[in-house]
């Protein structure tokens, strides 16, 4: 049985997949880099930004997008220091990761905790 042909929709949103899942991986690693995204990808950095874009997504967007994923999943386990939460995320400093997280969840990390996970 022939596999259906991807449609340029479909590889598209296999790109930015792929790339989110490699962006989760080098999350857990404890650094990410568009570099080693697209040395995985088998290519360049400059091919990688060029198709995110054809996409209407950057690497940035993406990285962003995760990490707000990543946070909300383990802000759940109130039993995990929010300063940990931060460094898994690859924030230098619990300050970045309270301002990040109060920009997309409209209130800070430790309020969001009591309010919404009591």
């Amino acid at each position: 049985m022939a596999s259906e042909p991807l449609r340029p929709e479909n590889s598209k949103r296999s790109l930015s997949m792929r790339v989110s899942k490699l962006i989760r991986i080098q999350l857990e690693r404890g650094k990410v880099g568009v570099e080693a995204v697209a040395g995985q990808l088998n290519m360049s950095r400059y091919t990688l930004h060029k198709k995110l874009r054809q996409e209407g997504l950057t690497f940035a967007a993406l990285l962003e997008q995760v990490r707000r994923e990543q946070a909300i999943t383990y802000m759940k386990d109130k039993s995990k220091p929010l300063v940990e939460i931060a460094e898994q995320l690859g924030f230098s400093e619990l300050s970045a990761f309270s301002r990040a997280f109060k920009r997309w969840m409209g209130t800070p990390p430790a309020e969001y905790r009591s309010l919404r996970l009591s």
